[in-house]
């Protein structure tokens, strides 16, 4: 430190110290030794003086600064102290290295005794303020006040306050805006457009007036809880209605489950016939315009995935509830003609037709995807399958494909050359899966915008959206039975050849279990329309046969199946192969013909993911279960992948999902 003074304190007689001394050299230059030994006195006395005076001067400007840096300090603690705002010095570990007085008061109790911001706020997120010089952690809450604030941190000098980093905090209380926010949030809007999704095939079977006083007690029972939620409900048309009620609620009616759907059940008709609702609700949208876009966006999934549901559609989130009725089959073909004759012109108005069905595929995506292609060859389209790699479940059906339809291996391409053969006005035609991420080739549908969907699941939140026309019927058996009903209904007559009849007949076959499950009146229709163009059930039923190994490994699996939650059945393929998947979706079949159980589920190792059949016989709802994995299907036939290599781990989350559902519906 450079000790030198400063220059305003230094003696400014410096200029008579040189004057003397000139006056005393005269003075012995003149030999008047009197007046210079005077001269000389003086000076001494006078440097003297000086000395002094500089001396005592520096003592007093010593002391005044000492003085006026405590009155700093002490003015800077005593600001910080009482200042207007909570402020308090905490360590990373959350520990309490000081507080002020008004953080004090929000302390409540014995301040003395809180040496960690945790046992003040519990889940304080400390986390956050890691690696940060400065920031806010927005509405933390103060437990038991209903007091919120925004604390505005920074990071002090490191070794400030022990050892680590160390956070001065000011609490600024938010209180009254997120008393506004909230009570904002609970009064906003929600938009719900509720349709009788069977009214049409029920009322074919009841007399007017029962019909038309059983939608008058729907109407009641909507009404009840449209004025219990500060709402109201107009109904539209013969069955369809449109609700209005505060947000508040909403939360209510998910704990419930929303209950509407049950009461509704409850009222029955003749022969117990009874109306089930769907319901497409919007919610947390920017405006009325979006909120509608909600409710009609939620009302197509609900529909999409058999009705007697509800979809509830936020800006970032689609959540189910409902959904434990089978697809009610609809006998009126009408959607099928129009279908038809649109997909007949969409298909006359393109260049060339590229079709897939999903990974991993079966005889329902390959067979669909064959009727597809009899469709657009006798357009005269050219078309192509893609199809990267024939798996287990595809092996007979190929290598019989190969000996009586050659043509088909010439038209079967891999996603690379589906890349190079697509131009701007390329079909692509999507079938037994609506997931784009699940389709065999995801990349096409960032070069082809032409899209057509046909697809038979359960419609899930995940869509392919922007489709030129998509047919989702839920009720149908396969997608196999939607393409032979567009091929009745096409206006010019398609020519099958057997093998086509052969292969949309198997599709039908694997997906129905042999005409056991998911099986309606137009199924059989379906099937006798393809019995009619050669299909032969012995030649079906060979492009099933197996090995004496694969039936050893079915029987492997039935052995290591264990009986879980009293009703239910799992079983698990630890061994990868490319026959595990067939040999899962099988055996969960067979499993289900066990005493007592109503669902199955058999886990498969894959290469980086474990896959889950699951079935049931009705009464448990294994598409609910599955999609609380990310998984999907229908009602009685679903599955899920887990992105684990742990067995145990999958089994684990598959015991989860479980529990879930069986909590959810009381079981």
């Amino acid at each position: 430190m450079d000790n030198k003074n400063p220059v305003f304190l230094k003696d400014d007689s410096f200029i008579y110290f040189i004057v003397i001394l000139l006056l005393i050299i005269v003075f012995l230059i003149e030999g008047m030794f009197i007046y210079a030994a005077a001269a000389g006195l003086v000076l001494v006395l006078i440097t003297a003086y000086t000395l002094r005076k500089q001396i005592l001067r520096k003592r007093e400007l010593k002391n005044y600064i000492i003085n006026y840096t405590k009155n700093l300090e002490n003015l800077s603690v005593n600001s910080f102290y009482y200042s207007p705002l909570p402020i308090c010095i905490i360590g990373l570990n959350g520990k309490m290295f000081w507080f002020n007085n008004k953080f004090k008061e929000l302390l409540q109790g014995d301040s003395d005794l809180i040496e960690n911001i945790e046992e003040f706020i519990e889940g304080f997120p400390m986390n956050l303020m890691e690696g940060n010089k400065e920031g806010t952690l927005s509405n933390i809450e103060i437990p038991g006040t209903g007091r919120s604030f925004n604390v505005l941190y920074y990071e002090l000098e490191e070794g400030r306050f022990g050892e680590g980093h160390s956070y001065v905090c000011y609490w600024n209380e938010s209180t009254a805006f997120v008393t506004l926010r909230n009570k904002y949030n609970d009064e906003r809007p929600i938009t719900m457009l509720i349709q009788i999704d069977n009214y049409d095939e029920i009322s074919e079977k009841l007399e007017l007036g029962e019909k038309s006083s059983m939608v008058a007690q729907i109407e009641k029972i909507l009404n009840k809880y449209a004025t219990e939620m500060n709402g109201f409900v107009l109904k539209y048309d013969n069955h369809k209605f449109f609700m209005m009620i505060e947000n508040k609620f909403l939360e209510s009616l998910e704990e419930k489950k929303f209950s509407m759907l049950d009461d509704v059940k409850s009222i029955k008709g003749t022969n117990d016939f009874n109306f089930t609702l769907s319901i497409g609700t919007g919610a947390m949208a920017k405006n009325l315009s979006q909120l509608m876009e909600y409710s009609k966006g939620a009302l197509d999934v609900a529909l999409g995935r058999g009705g007697d549901q509800v979809v509830v559609k936020r800006i970032n989130s689609v959540k189910f509830y409902g959904g434990k009725s089978k697809a009610v089959e609809k006998r009126t073909k009408v959607r099928a003609r129009i279908i038809s004759y649109a997909l007949r012109q969409i298909i006359d108005q393109s260049s060339n037709v590229i079709i897939m069905g999903h990974r991993v595929g079966d005889m329902d995506s390959l067979g669909a995807s064959i009727g597809l292609y009899s469709i657009a060859r006798s357009r005269g389209k050219k078309s192509y399958i893609v199809l990267n790699k024939v798996n287990h479940a595809l092996k007979n059906m190929y290598e019989r494909m190969k000996k009586e339809e050659g043509h088909y291996i010439e038209s079967i391409i891999t996603t690379e050359k589906a890349m190079e053969l697509a131009d701007q006005n390329t079909l692509l035609v999507v079938l037994d899966t609506h997931r784009k991420s699940y389709t065999e080739a995801p990349e096409l549908f960032d070069q082809i915008d032409k899209v057509v969907l046909i697809d038979h699941h359960r419609r899930g939140e995940e869509y392919i959206e922007n489709t030129l026309l998509d047919y989702i019927e839920p009720y149908a058996s396969s997608t196999c039975e939607l393409v032979a009903e567009l091929i009745q209904y096409m206006e010019d007559h398609i020519k099958l050849t057997k093998f086509d009849a052969d292969a949309l007949m198997a599709g039908i076959v694997v997906d129905t279990n042999s005409f056991t499950f998911k099986t309606g009146m137009r199924t059989f229709e379906a099937a006798a329309f393809l019995k009619g163009k050669g299909a032969d059930n012995v030649e079906v039923k060979e492009l099933f046969n197996e090995s004496i190994d694969f039936m050893k490994k079915k029987t492997e699996i039935i052995e290591k199946s264990e009986i879980v939650f009293d009703d239910m059945v799992v079983s698990f393929i630890d061994d990868y192969s490319d026959d595990s998947n067939v040999a899962a979706a099988q055996c969960a079949d067979e499993l289900l013909t066990i005493k007592d159980v109503k669902a199955s589920f058999v886990l498969v190792r894959n290469k980086d993911y474990i896959n889950i059949s699951g079935r049931s016989l009705g009464e448990v709802n294994v598409q609910v279960i599955l999609e609380y994995l990310g998984g999907g299907g229908h009602l009685n036939m679903a599955g899920a992948q887990i992105h684990t290599e742990d067995m145990e781990v999958a089994k684990a989350k598959l015991y989860e999902a479980i529990a879930q559902y069986r909590k959810e519906n009381k079981q």
